[in-house]
């Protein structure tokens, strides 16, 4: 199926910032799993091509109904993010499963992406159905909270998850029981739902912010790791010699809305070392 696109997209630059994992890139092609289902997109200028899913269902996970124009004019407050959205424009902020995306960042503490996308491919193959098998890819979909939970935590560690085991266990059970309700969460407000998904062990102000950008519509998250520390302190004088939380803070007030799209486009321009 084709879909002409109307508003400002990147596939590429939405796929490979980092916001999302288990997505293979074949050629120009990108592989994975869309609501249990095997998905293939490719883009071609103004035009998307794809499989396996449906134009309302990829739009809404692509967030093809958001004006990508209006939100990027809306965080070019100086320099430094002029710069990183001239060069990402149209990254989109994905719509993601609110159950994948926590398991996806108690899974990167302390991590690199690399081996993030191991340990939940591991988890794709030890409970996951295969969805396709090509001679580029094998994609399967990722466990239910259900299916997860049944899992020891020595069986997780197999899976390269090492201490962040205990943590996947024991959300995948309190979700799969009902003691942890996204749905609920994601209706809060922004710091209503920080708050809930920091009771879990293994989230921290950073796991939960992602959580909360990603999959629950709070596009005022500004998650800090190690990377977008260093950016705001160098770029941003009067934030030399505050902590994470203080840097987040006067994110969402200087950048407002939508400053969850700029921390993508500071960590996209830091990725590719365009940032000193």
């Amino acid at each position: 199926m084709e879909k002409e696109l109307e508003n400002n997209f990147s596939l590429k630059h939405t796929l490979e910032s980092g916001q999302v994992f288990g997505w293979k890139k074949i050629g120009d092609k990108y592989l994975g799993e869309l609501n249990g289902n095997a998905v293939c997109i490719s883009q071609s200028k103004n035009n998307l091509e794809f499989e396996g899913t449906g134009e309302k269902e990829l739009g809404n996970y692509l967030r093809l109904d958001e004006d990508a124009k209006k939100i990027e004019k809306s965080i070019l407050k100086d320099e430094i993010i002029k710069n990183a959205v001239s060069k990402f424009s149209g990254l989109s902020i994905l719509r993601q499963d609110p159950f994948y995306c926590s398991i996806s960042y108690l899974c990167s503490s302390n991590c690199n992406i690399p081996r993030i996308e191991k340990m939940l491919e591991n988890l794709r193959r030890r409970k996951g159905e295969k969805l396709l098998e090509k001679k580029e890819a094998v994609i399967y979909s990722f466990p239910t909270p259900e299916k997860l939970a049944r899992l020891s935590i020595e069986e997780l560690r197999e899976c390269n998850l090492g201490f962040r085991a205990k943590y996947v266990k024991e959300f995948a059970t309190k979700v799969a029981e009902g003691q942890i309700n996204l749905k609920e969460i994601k209706s809060k407000s922004y710091e209503e739902g920080r708050e809930l998904l920091m009771q879990s062990k293994g989230i921290g102000e950073k796991v939960a912010d992602c959580i909360s950008l990603f999959s629950l519509e709070k596009l005022n998250a500004f998650p800090v790791d190690v990377h977008i520390e260093r950016i705001m302190k160098q770029n941003y004088p009067q934030l030399a010699s505050e902590k994470k939380q203080k840097i987040g803070e006067f994110a969402r007030s200087y950048f407002g809305p939508y400053a969850g799209y700029a921390q993508e486009f500071l960590f996209m321009h830091s990725r590719y070392k365009n940032i000193p």
